[in-house]
């Protein structure tokens, strides 16, 4: 897969897929797009709901540059949460665009890189302690390739977009994601489609439509009722 390293508008990289026409994240900021739908809209609404634990099961869908692990971790010092982190991939970065990102401006201290480094360092299909309150397990998997033996109180969906891999979009990769949401759980993502948010519907998801990102209209996000 050709990638090429871009700089976004807030300064933090991403990359384009030439092939896609499709850039990893938004060409407005990957890290403002990152904190604001997964973190803000994601794992701190989950987190202000009642719960009986202070842990958190994520469900990642693309790993692709870790920065959504990344804001993770970092909030989640601050909340506190212990985190335990899934996530599939199918197209890992090779280790020279590692190497990019990690030379750029998204490092920003000495723990940040650390972290960077384990969870692209970590071996797949092997759980990593992280650190006493992160676990992290990533999978090199096909979303249709995957069986969920496990359920999740939060899902990130960060696809590619549905004109690049609209089989990502269907009732066939959605609705085995959506079973796999524990009680109370909630699924987050940048998209807003029309048809997504009718298919969120039918698995009997509370939907919302939210206030997008910084060049985005509206996102999604749909809670599963306890």
């Amino acid at each position: 897969m050709n990638r090429q390293l871009i700089v976004t508008a807030d300064g933090s990289p991403s990359f384009r897929i030439e092939d896609l026409k499709e850039t990893y994240h938004s060409r407005h900021g990957a890290l403002t797009e990152s904190q604001y739908v997964y973190i803000d809209m994601g794992l701190c609404f989950w987190n202000a709901k009642p719960h009986s634990t202070k842990t958190c099961r994520i469900f990642e869908m693309g790993f692709g540059t870790g920065i959504n692990a990344l804001l993770t971790y970092q909030n989640a010092k601050k909340l506190p949460l212990d985190i335990h982190y899934y996530t599939i991939e199918k197209y890992p970065l090779s280790q020279e665009e590692i190497n990019l990102l990690a030379q750029s401006n998204l490092i920003d201290s000495p723990s940040t890189n650390s972290f960077f480094q384990k969870i692209h360092g970590a071996h797949w299909g092997t759980r990593q302690s992280i650190s006493p309150h992160f676990t992290f397990l990533k999978e090199q998997q096909d979303l249709f390739q995957h069986t969920f033996l496990s359920t999740y109180d939060l899902i990130y969906y960060d696809a590619f977009g549905a004109h690049a891999q609209p089989e990502l979009w269907s009732d066939a990769a959605l609705k085995p994601l959506c079973a796999a949401l524990a009680p109370g759980g909630v699924w987050v993502s940048y998209c807003a489609k029309g048809s997504v948010r009718r298919l969120l519907e039918s698995f009997g998801l509370h939907v919302e439509r939210l206030e997008g990102p910084p060049g985005k209209r509206e996102m999604l996000r749909a809670t599963k009722t306890e």
